[in-house]
C-alpha cells in the first residue's frame, strides 16, 4: 500500500487528524487534504496526516493516510519532513503556550520542518516585527490594560487606532476604532497600532481599501494577491468576507519587493520555508508590513474561485527539496 522508498511528509495539525474521530477532517477539509495526497502522490511522495503530540523519534505513533478514496488509520509511521499547521497550539487564546513551543523546537532539532519554530515567533507576534522593522511598520505598542492603552495613545498620530490581539488570525478581534470611542476592557496582550488609510488604493492596481498579501518560498516571491474588504468593513481577510484578487508578479511595487526582501533575510537560514508579508499601502504610496504569515492558508488553492493546483507542485517539490538537509544547517 505504501512505497517506503518514497519520501515521506507528516503534515500535523492543532485540532484536526485526531486518531480517536471517526474521520481525520470535516466534508470540506476532507477534500482538501485528498486533492493535497494526490498531488504529493504525483511528485512521489507518501503523505500522512496527524494531530502534532503523535511525534515521536521521526515517526508518527498514529496517523491518517489516504488510500484509493477512503482515509485509513495506521500506526507507527516513519517520516522524513514535517509540514506544521500547528503553530496555532503555540499561540492560542492570545497567549503562548510554552509546552506546545518546547516540543515544536525539540521536533526542528530532530527532523525538517516547515516552518521552524523561529518563523513562526516572528510571525505570529506581532510585536516582534514592528520592533526590528520600526520603518516600515504602523507604529505599534502592547498594552495589558485600558490605563495602559490611554498612555500610549498621544504617541498615535492617526484618529483611528488599531487594537488586535498580539497572537490573532484570520482577522479575528481586531477592532478599528476612533481614538474618543475605545473599547470598555482591554485585555492582556493587546497591540495597539496606527490606522493605516488605504482608501486611495495601490497605483496601477487598485483605489479601494486593500491589502497585499506575497507569498515567499525560500526566499523568493511565489505569488501575490490583493484583498478587498467586505462592503462596510476595513479589515480585508477572506474569513471576514473580503475577496482575492490575483496580481502578477510585474505588478508588486517594487518598494514592497525591497522590503520583502528585508524580511527574508531574518529566516534565510531556516529552509525550507514558505510564508507570506502583508503590506498596506497608504495615502501617499508608502508600503507598511502589517504582519507576516509563517501559516498562511493553502486551503483555498485546492478548489473553488480561488484555485490554483500548480501551487501544490511547486510547494511540493519545495517539501522534496527539504527531505535531505536539516532545517538548521544553512549558514
Amino acid at each position: 500500500m505504501i512505497d517506503r522508498n518514497r519520501p515521506s511528509i507528516a503534515v500535523l495539525f492543532t485540532d484536526s487528524a485526531k486518531c480517536g474521530s471517526n474521520l481525520p477532517f470535516t466534508r470540506r477539509y476532507s477534500r482538501v487534504h485528498s486533492i493535497f495526497s494526490k498531488k504529493a502522490d504525483e511528485h512521489g511522495l507518501n503523505v500522512f496526516f496527524a494531530h502534532y503530540k503523535e511525534f515521536k523519534d521521526n515517526k508518527l505513533k498514529c496517523c491518517w493516510y489516504r488510500h484509493k478514496g477512503k482515509w485509513k488509520l495506521l500506526q507507527e509511521q516513519e517520516i522524513d519532513i514535517v509540514y506544521s499547521r500547528f503553530a496555532g497550539s503555540i499561540y492560542r487564546d492570545n497567549r503562548k503556550n510554552k509546552w506546545a513551543e518546547k516540543f515544536k523546537y525539540k521536533m526542528a532539532e530532530q527532523i525538517s520542518i516547515i516552518n521552524h519554530p523561529v518563523i513562526d515567533e516572528v510571525c505570529w507576534d506581532k510585536k516582534i516585527i514592528a520592533e526590528i522593522f520600526p520603518e516600515y511598520t504602523p507604529k505599534t505598542f502592547l498594552v495589558n490594560t485600558k490605563k495602559g492603552l490611554k498612555l500610549v495613545l498621544p504617541e498615535i498620530k492617526s484618529d483611528k487606532v488599531v487594537i488586535k490581539p498580539r497572537y490573532g488570525t484570520l482577522g479575528k478581534n481586531v477592532v478599528i476604532t476612533d481614538k474618543n470611542n475605545l473599547p470598555d476592557e482591554i485585555e492582556k496582550n493587546t497591540i495597539v497600532q496606527e490606522f493605516i488609510d488605504t482608501s486611495k488604493g495601490i497605483k496601477g492596481i487598485t483605489n479601494e481599501v486593500h491589502d497585499m498579501r506575497l507569498i515567499i518560498i525560500n526566499g523568493k516571491i511565489d505569488h501575490a494577491f490583493i484583498r478587498i474588504p467586505k462592503k462596510g468593513l476595513l479589515t480585508a481577510n477572506v474569513a471576514l468576507g473580503g475577496r482575492k484578487v490575483f496580481i502578477s508578479k510585474e505588478m508588486i511595487p517594487k518598494k514592497a519587493i525591497r522590503i520583502a526582501k528585508k524580511v527574508d533575510k531574518l529566516f534565510k537560514k531556516f529552509y525550507p520555508r514558505i510564508y507570506s508579508v502583508d503590506f498596506l499601502f497608504d495615502e501617499k504610496g508608502k508600503a507598511c508590513v502589517v504582519e507576516c504569515n509563517s501559516q498562511p492558508m493553502i486551503d483555498k488553492y485546492a478548489f473553488g474561485k480561488y484555485a490554483d493546483l500548480s501551487f501544490y507542485d511547486r510547494f511540493l517539490e519545495t517539501i522534496k527539496q527539504g527531505v535531505p538537509m536539516k532545517v538548521v544547517t544553512r549558514a
